[in-house]
């Protein structure tokens, strides 16, 4: 019986050799999408999952109401983590850890910038970060200790013992290796190569010990059978008790969870990552199924050359089921050898993928989990793409196929369309929302920021560039091609750091504002092109500036000042006269607002130096910059970012989602086509004997094409007309998440309804030309 089966099936694959190569070229791609994008679902669900008892592990987050509507932030105060784990008996560890902070590495002759953390000692205790050597409860016992991983130590002392020696960091303080840690596993968010003292990092950022500012990050892990619910009740109105009039509830998030559900809007969670797991899983089955459309459709359009096929087997006491097993069974053996395919074809782009989705993802064919998914997709597609042409085929009346009276029905035709339809449909959705995303991402790129991130570099303010930025910043000002020089505590890119510290005459005593905080020098708002809409700047020539401020216009609206030059406001206890303000410009994600923020002169709080280039020879004037750079710092590398380059950054994730649309959409449509392709062939075919009337007739080949290309062109705009509602639908909740929106213009929709019908045109068009250009004496001799 199988082996009839397989004769059988390969008889047939022989004798209809080119809806076989269609069948199996477009499943293989198909399946060749759908699993590069599992693959890329399955690490994203693993992110920051290894961790031991990460049930139990926990991030502190803040709901924060400042007027308006509330912020959910991962910043807390510096000093939160000790009292927790004082006050809440449920909290077995508590620890707060920085950002990745970059440090001049130096031993012997070696001088590297390296980048990590500093955390409370409970890290260890928290997250798994597995010890190579060193005490666990001895590694920060002692101020200067450092704790390396592998990497680093490799690096430093090569295959010696690195514990007790010692590194210098930053050209200034020996710090002590007391620890080393396996590296970092691919799969986690909290990337860093050395963990430093938080003690030592609070000690140089007194504003961290105070209650009502935020910055770094706290996690906890909570003892075993812990009601979490009680607990977030206990903690919430902590920030309260310890900074009166602060308006801010603490709460415990899942740290694995927030990777992939970190969004908040309203205090309520709101997506994340997860809407383009959901997005991409999507779209792996929109591509699987469109084709296994093509399987379908080419399998009972072909079904009347089987008929007799059918009948026989009928005949001779074959049942239903015995054929449905054999028609199922060559879906089957086609997925089968496609998913042979379909494995290289991953193999081979599998490279391209993950530079472009910055993974590191790999096929170990002895991992079961890979297996399985292997042959779930080959297995799903085979039954999907054959149980319709297993049931129409099987379906068929032997002494009617014998007698050759078999026709397609009006249903099994409207089916067909129907398929062909929706194939197309879930293209120009595909299309569409590439279109959207390109221009939500164009528009992030070149909407007028309030500055001018063009020709302006940045720089981290290190060493002796630090110590002594007066000299340094006067000769960099003196190389041609230099405009202004200045420094700041912000980056511009994200929020760097707020505080609830500003008051001002008439403030409700009730309701705390959060605003950014630019702690900058002279020369910032010039050399950052801030536009000045009130008042003037800061000025070396009135001393009295460094007790000043500048507000930008979303602080001046929620202060309520109508004229505000002139006016004072309270800074953190000190009285300070208002000179300026500025126009509101971006300084984090256009998914959020502009919020308030004021700018005053701290030089001593500045962390990041800024240069604006003039346009011309900027190479140049780069060269002459680090000349002056290495004179002062000889060991420092002179590490600097165009600012344009930075801010791009910031939608790395939505560039590499319009990539991954892109891509997958040209497969999608690419896979439809060799579906229409078939059809179109099959048409044109089973027409032949009409065509060669029609020729001798006097038909033009003009006439002829549009008669035979008319069908298939209702068919897709049919199609455009219902995807393309879908479309705005989806994108419109996708766009929803920024602030500042590009608009879906009435030309998305024409020109992606317009790509998807000139794609099926050419496509159904070659065949048409084909047949119209035909011999009609062969066609009509055959009939």
């Amino acid at each position: 019986m199988l082996k009839n089966l397989l004769l059988t099936a390969i008889r047939n694959f022989r004798r209809h050799k080119s809806s076989f190569l269609i069948n199996v070229i477009g499943l293989s791609i198909g399946m060749a999408c759908s699993i590069l994008i599992l693959l890329w679902v399955i690490d994203e669900l693993q992110v920051d999952k290894y961790h031991e008892d990460s049930e139990r592990i926990f991030r502190v987050m803040e709901h924060q109401y400042y007027g308006g509507e509330p912020n959910t932030t991962l910043s807390t105060p510096g000093i939160l983590a000790p009292a927790l784990k004082e006050e809440f008996p449920e909290i077995e560890y508590a620890t707060t850890y920085t950002w990745n902070v970059s440090n001049l590495f130096t031993l012997d002759d070696q001088s590297f910038k390296e980048s990590g953390i500093y955390a409370r000692q409970d890290i260890f205790d928290i997250l798994t970060i597995p010890l190579a050597s060193g005490n666990k409860d001895q590694l920060f016992k002692n101020p200067q200790s450092i704790v390396i991983s592998q990497e680093l130590a490799r690096k430093y002392f090569g295959n010696g013992n690195p514990l007790n020696e010692g590194i210098l960091l930053d050209g200034e303080t020996l710090y002590t290796v007391t620890g080393v840690f396996k590296n970092n596993p691919k799969n986690t968010t909290l990337r860093f190569d050395y963990i430093l003292r938080f003690e030592d990092w609070l000690e140089n950022n007194t504003w961290a010990q105070q209650w009502g500012n935020n910055g770094p990050r706290t996690l906890v892990k909570v003892r075993e059978n812990t009601d979490l619910e009680a607990l977030n009740e206990k903690i919430e109105g902590l920030i309260r008790t310890k900074a009166e009039g602060t308006p801010t509830d603490l709460f415990l998030y899942p740290y694995a969870d927030y990777y992939l559900y970190g969004q908040f809007e309203n205090t309520k969670q709101a997506g994340g990552r997860i809407d383009y797991v959901h997005l991409f899983s999507i779209v792996a089955v929109f591509v699987l199924l469109i084709a296994c459309i093509n399987f379908m459709n080419l399998s009972t359009a072909r079904a009347t050359r089987r008929a007799k096929e059918v009948g026989i087997r009928k005949s001779i006491g074959a049942t239903k089921g015995s054929l449905i097993g054999q028609f199922m069974g060559e879906s089957l053996m086609i997925s089968m050898g496609s998913l042979l395919l379909s494995v290289l074809l991953v193999n081979s782009f599998l490279p391209v993928f993950n530079d472009l989705t910055q993974k590191s993802l790999v096929l170990d064919f002895t991992e079961p989990t890979l297996l399985l998914i292997f042959m779930g997709v080959a297995l799903m597609t085979g039954l999907i793409s054959g149980s319709y042409p297993a049931l129409y085929l099987s379906s068929f009346e032997a002494v009617r196929t014998l007698k050759g009276t078999i026709r397609s029905s009006a249903g099994e035709v409207f089916a067909r369309k129907g398929l062909v339809v929706f194939q197309f449909a879930l293209s120009v959705v595909l299309i569409f929302s590439t279109l959207v995303i390109y221009k939500q991402i164009q528009f992030t790129q070149t909407k007028n920021l309030g500055y001018n991130k063009e020709n302006l570099i940045s720089f981290s303010l290190e060493g002796r560039v630090r110590s002594s930025w007066d000299t340094f910043s006067q000769m960099i000002k003196d190389i041609n091609g230099v405009r202004n020089v200045s420094r700041a505590s912000h980056t511009f890119q994200y929020q760097n750091s707020n505080t609830t510290g500003l008051d001002w005459p008439g403030e409700d005593p009730d309701t705390k504002t959060l605003f950014e905080a630019v702690r900058a020098d002279h020369g910032l708002v010039e050399t950052m092109d801030f536009e000045i809409v009130e008042g003037r700047s800061f000025s070396k020539d009135f001393a009295t500036d460094t007790s000043a401020i500048i507000l930008n216009q979303e602080a001046v609206k929620t202060i309520g000042y109508e004229n505000p030059v002139g006016k004072t406001v309270t800074l953190w206890d000190e009285q300070r006269d208002i000179i300026g303000v500025v126009k509101d410009f971006h300084f984090q994600h256009m998914r959020y607002e502009v919020e308030p923020l004021f700018i005053v002169i701290m030089p001593q709080n500045t962390w990041i130096g800024y240069v604006r280039l003039e346009s011309e020879q900027i190479s140049e004037t780069l060269s002459e910059i680090e000349q002056v750079y290495k004179s002062f710092n000889p060991e420092y590398p002179f590490n600097y970012e165009f600012q344009d380059e930075q801010y791009a950054s910031l939608y790395r994730s939505e560039m590499r989602t319009g990539e991954m649309a892109k891509y997958f959409s040209i497969f999608a449509v690419l896979i439809s086509c060799l579906g229409l392709f078939g059809l179109s062939a099959f048409t044109a075919e089973q027409r032949a004997k009409e065509i060669g009337i029609r020729k001798v007739l006097g038909a033009s080949v003009r006439g002829l094409v549009l008669l035979l290309s008319k069908d298939f062109t209702k068919l897709v705009l049919i199609a455009i007309l219902i995807g393309i509602p879908i479309s705005w639908y989806l994108m419109k909740q996708w766009i929803s998440d920024f602030a500042y929106q590009t608009e879906i213009g009435w030309w998305i929709f024409i020109a992606s309804g317009t790509l998807a019908l000139i794609i099926a045109w050419l496509t159904v068009s070659w065949q048409s030309i084909r047949a119209a250009l035909s011999n009609p004496v062969e066609s009509l001799k055959r009939e």
